[in-house]
C-alpha cells in the first residue's frame, strides 16, 4: 500500500510543480519578463519534462531510480529558480520586476521554490527509503505476477 502512496505523491507533488510552473509561465508574459532560449530550454527539459518522466519512470520501471531522478530534476530546478528568482540581479530578479504584475511574478516564484524543495525532499526521502529495504520494493525483475512494484509492500 505504501509504494502505491508513494507514488501517487510523486505524481501529485509534479502536477503541483506543473500548475504552478504554468503560473509562473503566465507572469513572466503578464509582467513582460523576458529569458533567453537557453534559460527556455532547461525550463522545457529540465524543470517540465523530467519531473514528469521521473514520475513515469517510478510508476512504470522502477520507483528508486524515478524517485531518484525527480529529487535531482526539483534540486537543479530549485538552484535555476532560486538563483534567478532571488539572488542573481537579471531581469527575472523578483525585485526587478515591477508594475501590476509583480506581486503575481513574486508570489508564482515563491510557490515554485516551495514545491520545488519539497518535492526534493520527499524524492529524496522515497529513494533512501527504498535504498535501505531489503525486503520491500526493490525494483527488482524478479517479482511474481499479482505484486505491486516488483515486491512485497509494507503498509
Amino acid at each position: 500500500m505504501r509504494v502505491r502512496f508513494e507514488r501517487f505523491a510523486l505524481l501529485i507533488v509534479a502536477l503541483a510543480h506543473l500548475a504552478a510552473q504554468l503560473a509562473h509561465g503566465s507572469s513572466h508574459l503578464a509582467a513582460d519578463v523576458p529569458i533567453t532560449a537557453a534559460q527556455l530550454a532547461y525550463v522545457i527539459v529540465v524543470v517540465t519534462v523530467l519531473p514528469l518522466l521521473a514520475v513515469a519512470v517510478a510508476f512504470w520501471k522502477d520507483q528508486r531510480s524515478g524517485a531518484r531522478l525527480f529529487a535531482a530534476a526539483m534540486a537543479a530546478s530549485f538552484v535555476f529558480g532560486y538563483l534567478f528568482h532571488f539572488v542573481l540581479d537579471t531581469a527575472d530578479l523578483h525585485s526587478n520586476v515591477v508594475g501590476e504584475h509583480s506581486d503575481q511574478f513574486f508570489h508564482s516564484a515563491l510557490s515554485l521554490a516551495l514545491i520545488e524543495f519539497a518535492g526534493l525532499v520527499y524524492g529524496l526521502a522515497v529513494a533512501l527509503r527504498h535504498g535501505r529495504s531489503r525486503s520491500g520494493w526493490s525494483g527488482d525483475s524478479t517479482a511474481s505476477p499479482g505484486q505491486d512494484g516488483g515486491g512485497t509492500e509494507r503498509s
